[in-house]
C-alpha cells in the first residue's frame, strides 16, 4: 500500500495479522504513486542482518546509516539516515510470544480487549511509525502537532494540549453539532502549505470521555459483544476510569459524513488545567504557543529521544538527528503557521469535568468562531 501523510509518500507491505491490523489502521491515509520517502516492511520470520561495523549502546546497533532495536517484541531495523528527504526502509518483526490457548483469556488481561496481534500493531504506530513518520515530515516542513482538531467550511480549529487535560472530550462534543467534521485527536498533521489533514490513526476512548453521554457510549458499544461490553464495565469499576479504554476507527465511530479530509488552520486555543476558580481564556504568543507545542510534541514521540541521545552520545556517527533540531524544526513550523492565525489560551480549573469544558465553550460560541 502506498499512501501519503501530507508531503510524505510512504509504502508498507508485508505479511501476517500484524501486517493486516497495520494496513486497516492507515487505510485513511490518501493513496499516491509517487516513490515513498519511507517503505515500511513487516516480517513474520527475523530479516535482520547488523553490519559489523556498529556500534553498540544499552540494546540498540548503529552507525551513520543503519540503526537496529532487538530486544522488544516489536523489533525493527533503520537503513539509512532518517533526518533527511532521502529514502529509508524500515524493517519490522512482531514477535508474538506464548499464545493463551484460549483468546477471550488473552483479551480479558488486556485493557484494551486486544488480542496479542492488535497489541503488536498497536504498538507499532506509537512506538514506530509516528517518529519516524515526524521526522521525515518536519525534512518536508511540515509536522504532527499534539492536537485534536475539527474542520467547519473548510477552517480547521486546533486544540492543543497535554494528555489528559480535555482535547479528546471536547473535540467529540463539538462533532455532535452541526457542521463540524472530524480531522485528528492526539496526533494532527499541519502540512507546509498551512492546511490541517485527516489523521486515519485510531482514537483512544477512556470512560471519562463518554461519562454520562449516552448517545457516545452507543456509539462505542454498537456492534461489540456481551464479553467486550462486560470487560468494559469490570474494569472500570474495578480499577478506575484510566484503567479502560477502547480504540475506534474515526470513519467507523463518527461516520465517514463526519470526517473531513483537510483544511487551512483558523484558530488555535491552548487548553491548560491549572489553579484557577473558574475558566479564564487570554491572547498567547506564537512564540509561547509553539514552544510549548514543540515540548508536549516531544513527549509523544519519545521513543526517539532515547535513541536520538543513546546515538549522539556515542560520538558523530548517528543516523538520528539531536533532540535540539528536532524541537528547533518544530517549533519554526508552527511559529508559521501559528503567526497568522488567531491563538488562545484556556484555562480549565483541575475540577472541572469535561462537560463543563464543553458548556463553558458551547456558552461563549466565539472562542470557536471560524
Amino acid at each position: 500500500m502506498k499512501f501519503t501523510v501530507a508531503d510524505v509518500p510512504v509504502e508498507l507491505s508485508g505479511e501476517g495479522k500484524v501486517c493486516a491490523h497495520i494496513l486497516k489502521e492507515l487505510s485513511g491515509y490518501p493513496e499516491t504513486q509517487k516513490n515513498p520517502e519511507v517503505h515500511f516492511f513487516i516480517h513474520s520470520k527475523n530479516p535482520f542482518e547488523v553490519p559489523q561495523d556498529v556500534t553498540v549502546a544499552s540494546d540498540i546497533f548503529y552507525n551513520a546509516t543503519y540503526f537496529a532495536l532487538k530486544s522488544t517484541p516489536l523489533k525493527f531495523e533503520i537503513k539509512g539516515r532518517i533526518s533527511g528527504k532521502e529514502p529509508i526502509e524500515v524493517h519490522v518483526c512482531p514477535v508474538i510470544g506464548k499464545k493463551l490457548p484460549i483468546e477471550i483469556r488473552q483479551r480479558f488481561r488486556d485493557w484494551n480487549f486486544f488480542t496479542r496481534e492488535e497489541t503488536l500493531a498497536k504498538n507499532f504506530m506509537y512506538n514506530i511509525f509516528d517518529f519516524i513518520i515526524e521526522t521525515k515530515l518536519l525534512a518536508n516542513n511540515s509536522s504532527f502537532i499534539h492536537a485534536s482538531s475539527i474542520e467547519n467550511q473548510g477552517k480547521a480549529v486546533l486544540f492543543v494540549a497535554a494528555g489528559g487535560v480535555g482535547k479528546t472530550s471536547i473535540m467529540m462534543q463539538m462533532l455532535k453539532k452541526e457542521g463540524w467534521k472530524y480531522l485528528a485527536d492526539d496526533l494532527s498533521i499541519v502540512g507546509s502549505n498551512g492546511r490541517v489533514y485527516f489523521n486515519p490513526k485510531y482514537i483512544q476512548i477512556y470512560p471519562y470521555n463518554i461519562k454520562n453521554d449516552f448517545e457516545l457510549y452507543n456509539l462505542l458499544i454498537k456492534g461489540r459483544g456481551a464479553l467486550d461490553r462486560l470487560h468494559w464495565s469490570y474494569r472500570k469499576l474495578r480499577y478506575g476510569e484510566a484503567s479502560v479504554r477502547r480504540r475506534v476507527d474515526p470513519r467507523v465511530f463518527f461516520g465517514p459524513g463526519k470526517v473531513s479530509s483537510s483544511a487551512q488552520v483558523a484558530k488555535v486555543i491552548n487548553l491548560v488545567r491549572t489553579n484557577v476558580n473558574d475558566f479564564e481564556i487570554d491572547g498567547i504568543g506564537p512564540d509561547v504557543i509553539s514552544n510549548m507545542a514543540a515540548e508536549i510534541l516531544s513527549l509523544e514521540i519519545s521513543p526517539f529521544f532515547k535513541y536520538s541521545c543513546l546515538c549522539n552520545g556515542g560520538g558523530s556517527d548517528s543516523p538520528f538527528p539531536k533532540i535540539e533540531e528536532i524541537k528547533e524544526r518544530a517549533i519554526r513550523r508552527f511559529q508559521e503557521i501559528f503567526n497568522n492565525v488567531p491563538r488562545y489560551q484556556l484555562k480549565i480549573p483541575l475540577k472541572a469535568s469535561p462537560s463543563d469544558l464543553f458548556e463553558y465553550i458551547d456558552k461563549n460560541t466565539s472562542i470557536i468562531h471560524v
